[in-house]
C-alpha cells in the first residue's frame, strides 16, 4: 500500500468514526425527528412542544401511543386535538398562526379527526372516574368529538352521555351532542330530560336543554316544549333554545295558546300541570286542594313575543280574555297571571290588530295590577291612539286620565307615558305642560316648607348634638390612648389611672343621649319634607321627558332618518326645538339632560318599529348603538330591531354578540343582557364553545 493510499484510508476511517459518534444532522422541522423522542423521559416534554409547534397531523398516531404509555395526560391529548383541527388559509397567512411551522403563508391544513378519533373514543370509553387526569382527558375528548362533526362520533358520545360514571364527562358528552348537531341525538337527549329531576342536582337536565337548542332540529322542538312545562326551573335556557330552533316552533306555540295541541293537552292531564299541588320534592296536596294555574298560556305567550310573529295575535287575544289565574306558585305564593306574559308578547309584536282589545281592557278592567300594564302596552300596539273608548279616542281617554287627580297615581303615570308615546301634534303637549306646572308649583311649595321650620329646627338641634358627639369622641380617644377600656377599668381599680377618664366618658355619653332624640326627630321631619320636595321635582322631570317624546315625533314626522339620528344626537342639537315646550333646560343637571335624550330615543325607536321594514335603512344605526348601557335606550333598540331588520338580517347576530359581551358583569343592566341573548337567538344561537356543567 502506497503512502497516498494509506493516507486516504486513514481519512475515510476517521470520517466513519466521526459519523458514528455524532450521527447525521437531524431535520428539526420534520415530525419524525421528534416522534422518536417521545419515549425518552428526558426529551418527551420538549418533543411534544416541538410537535405542537410544527403542526403536522402525521404525528398524531405517535402522540397517541405516548399518551397511553405516559398515563393519559391531558397535555398530550390536547396537542392531539389541536393537530386534528383544520386551518384555513386566513389563519396561516401573514404569520397569523406562527407556531405552525409547516403551515404558513396561507397554506390550508385539512382536518385530521380520522387519525385522532380512535384515541378520543378510548379516552371517554376507558375513563377512570377516580383518576382526575383520566377524567379531564375524557372530558377534553368528548368536547373535541363534538367539534369534529363526524358521524362516527355520535354513538360514542351517546354512550358517554347516558352511561359515563364520571359526571364531568357525561355532562360534556351531552353538550357535545348539541355541538355535533345530529338529529340522531334527539331521542337520547329527550330521555335525559325525562329522568327524575333533582333541583339540587340540575346539571344534566340543563346540559340536555342547551344541547337540544344547538341542534336546531324540528325533532328537538317537541322535546323542548315538553321541557318548558315539565321543567320550568330551566325556562330561561328553554326559551333561548326554542327561539333559535326555527319556524317549526311557531305552529306549536300557536296551538298551545289555542289549546289545540293534543300532545300538550295529554301531558298536562297526565302530569297535572294545570294545577299546583306543592313544590317538586315536597309533599303534594290532594287534587281537590290543588290551585288551578295558567302555565300553558303564560310560557307559550312569552315565547310568542320572542318570535315577533303577528300571526300569533289572535291566539294571544283569545288567551288574554280568559279568567286570570296565577301562572305558577312557589312555596304557596302565587306568581303573575298569564295575562302579564300575554300583554308583554303583544307589546313586543306591536301589531295594530291588538290595539282595540288592549284599549278595552285598559279602560274597563278593575284589576289594578293589570290595568297599568294594559295602558302601557296600548301605546306599543296603536299607531296613533285613534281607537275608540266609548265616544272618544284612546289618546283623548289617556289625556283625561292624566289630568284627573282622582285617578290612581300609578295608572295616571302609565297613562301619561302611553299618551306621550302616541301624541304627535303641538296641541297635545298642553296636557303635559299643565302637569309640569302643577308639579313645579308643588316643588316650590314643598321646598319652601322644608327650608322653613323643619330646616331651622334641624339646624337648632344639630349644634348641641354635634358638640356632644365631639365630646364623646374625645372621651373615647382618651381611653384608647390609655390602652383601651379594660386596661383603664383595671387601672382605676388599682388606683394607677385617674377615674376622671371614665367619668368624662359617662358624662359625654349622657350629654349625647340627652340631645340625640331631639336631633333625630328634627332630622326625620326635615328629611320627610325634603323628600316630598324632591319627589315633586322628580315628577316634574318625568313630565318634561314626556314632552320630549312628543317633540321628537312633531319634528321627525314620518322620516325614518330623523328618528335614527336621535341615537347620535347631543343635547345641544335638540335644545332649540325642545326649548319651545320645556323651560329651564340650561339649569338642568347632566343626568336630567340625558334623560330627555333617552326619552326622545325611546319614542324614535318605537316609531321606527311601527314603520317595520320601511325603516330598514336604519338597521345599521340601531346596531351601532345596541351596546348602550342606558336601559331605556338599549331596550328600545332591541324592541325595534327585529321589526325593521327582519329575520334575514346577517349582521344582527354578530353585532348583538358584541352588545352581549359589552354588557357582561354590568349589574345596572340586570336581566336586560339576558334579554339581549334571547333576541340574539331570533337570528340563530351565537356560536360558542360548549362547557360542561
Amino acid at each position: 500500500m502506497t503512502l497516498r493510499i494509506r493516507h486516504l484510508a486513514v481519512l475515510f476511517l476517521a470520517a466513519v468514526v466521526l459519523a458514528t459518534m455524532t450521527g447525521c444532522p437531524e431535520d428539526e422541522f420534520a415530525s419524525k425527528t421528534w416522534t422518536k423522542k417521545l419515549d425518552n423521559p428526558k426529551e418527551s416534554e420538549r418533543a411534544v412542544t416541538q410537535l405542537e409547534r410544527l403542526g403536522d397531523p402525521s404525528a398524531i398516531p405517535a402522540l397517541g401511543k405516548a399518551w397511553e404509555k405516559q398515563g393519559r395526560p391531558e397535555r398530550i391529548l390536547q396537542v392531539i386535538i389541536d393537530l386534528s383541527k383544520p386551518l384555513t388559509p386566513e389563519q396561516t397567512k401573514n404569520g397569523g398562526e406562527a407556531q405552525y411551522t409547516i403551515y404558513r403563508g396561507g397554506k390550508a391544513r385539512p382536518a385530521s379527526w380520522d387519525k385522532s378519533l380512535p384515541i378520543l373514543v378510548r379516552a371517554i370509553e376507558e375513563v377512570d372516574a377516580a383518576n382526575p387526569r383520566s377524567v379531564e382527558s375524557a372530558r377534553l375528548a368528548a368536547e373535541a368529538m363534538g367539534q369534529a362533526k363526524l358521524d362516527d362520533a355520535l354513538e360514542p358520545l351517546i354512550k358517554a352521555a347516558t352511561g359515563s360514571e364520571a359526571k364531568q364527562v357525561r355532562g360534556q358528552a351531552i353538550l357535545s351532542l348539541g355541538v355535533l348537531g345530529k338529529d340522531g341525538a334527539v331521542p337520547t337527549l329527550a330521555n335525559i330530560l325525562r329522568e327524575e329531576f333533582d333541583p339540587q342536582n340540575p346539571a344534566m337536565h340543563g346540559a340536555a336543554i342547551i344541547a337540544l337548542g344547538k341542534i336546531k332540529s324540528p325533532q328537538a322542538v317537541p322535546v323542548l316544549i315538553e321541557a318548558m312545562y315539565r321543567l320550568p326551573f330551566f325556562f330561561k335556557q328553554v326559551r333561548r333554545s326554542l327561539v333559535a330552533s326555527g319556524a317549526s316552533v311557531n305552529g306549536r306555540i300557536k296551538a298551545a295558546l289555542e289549546g289545540t295541541d293534543s300532545d300538550l293537552n295529554t301531558l298536562f292531564k297526565d302530569k297535572k300541570l294545570d294545577v299546583y299541588c306543592g313544590d317538586p320534592g315536597k309533599e303534594q296536596k290532594p287534587l281537590a286542594q290543588c290551585v288551578p294555574v295558567s302555565a300553558m298560556d303564560y310560557y307559550a305567550a312569552i315565547i310568542a313575543g320572542d318570535l315577533y310573529d303577528p300571526t300569533m295575535v289572535p291566539a294571544l287575544l283569545a288567551a288574554l280574555a280568559r279568567p286570570a289565574k296565577p301562572a305558577y306558585l312557589v312555596d304557596g305564593a302565587a306568581g303573575p297571571p298569564a295575562q302579564n306574559g300575554i300583554l308583554d308578547a303583544l307589546r313586543k309584536i306591536g301589531s295594530p290588530a291588538a290595539a282595540q282589545p288592549v284599549l278595552d281592557l285598559a279602560m274597563t278592567t278593575k284589576d289594578m295590577n293589570l290595568k297599568p300594564m294594559a295602558v302601557g302596552v296600548y301605546s306599543f300596539v296603536s299607531k296613533d291612539g285613534s281607537e275608540k273608548s266609548g265616544t272618544t279616542s284612546g289618546l283623548d281617554a289617556l289625556g283625561k286620565i292624566v289630568a284627573d287627580t282622582t285617578q290612581d297615581f300609578t295608572v295616571r303615570l302609565e297613562s301619561a307615558t302611553s299618551f306621550a308615546r302616541l301624541a304627535r301634534t303641538p296641541d297635545r303637549i298642553k296636557v303635559l305642560q299643565e302637569q309640569v306646572k302643577a308639579f313645579a308649583d308643588g316643588t316650590k311649595k314643598a321646598r319652601d316648607a322644608a327650608d322653613g321650620a323643619p330646616k331651622a329646627a334641624l339646624a337648632a338641634a344639630k349644634g348641641p348634638y354635634d358638640a356632644a358627639r365631639e365630646q364623646l369622641k374625645a372621651a373615647k380617644d382618651a381611653i384608647a390612648r390609655a390602652g383601651g377600656m379594660k386596661k383603664v377599668e383595671d387601672g382605676v381599680k388599682k388606683g394607677t389611672i385617674d377615674p376622671e377618664v371614665l367619668n368624662k366618658l359617662t358624662a359625654a355619653q349622657t350629654a349625647v343621649d340627652k340631645v340625640e332624640g331631639a336631633y333625630d326627630d328634627a332630622k326625620a321631619d326635615y328629611d320627610e319634607a325634603d323628600a316630598k320636595a324632591k319627589n315633586y321635582k322628580a315628577s316634574q322631570r318625568v313630565f318634561e321627558a314626556h314632552i320630549a317624546r312628543v317633540e321628537v315625533a312633531i319634528r321627525c314626522g314620518d322620516k325614518a332618518e330623523c328618528y335614527g339620528a336621535t341615537l347620535t344626537a347631543t343635547f345641544d342639537s335638540i335644545k332649540g326645538e325642545l326649548g319651545k315646550y320645556v323651560g329651564g333646560l340650561d339649569a338642568m343637571t347632566q343626568d336630567e339632560k340625558d334623560e330627555l335624550l333617552a326619552a326622545q330615543i325611546e319614542r324614535a325607536m318605537l316609531e321606527l318599529g311601527k314603520m317595520g321594514s320601511a325603516a330598514s335603512s336604519q338597521t345599521d344605526a340601531l346596531l351601532a348603538a345596541a351596546k348602550s348601557d342606558d336601559r331605556i335606550i338599549r331596550q328600545s333598540i332591541q324592541l325595534a330591531l327585529p321589526k325593521i331588520a327582519g329575520k334575514d338580517c346577517k349582521q344582527c347576530g354578530p353585532k348583538l354578540d358584541e352588545a352581549i359581551a359589552a354588557g357582561e358583569g354590568k349589574t345596572t343592566l340586570g336581566d336586560l343582557n339576558y334579554e339581549t341573548t334571547v333576541l340574539r337567538s331570533f337570528w340563530g344561537e351565537a356560536p360558542a364553545e360548549a362547557v360542561a356543567p
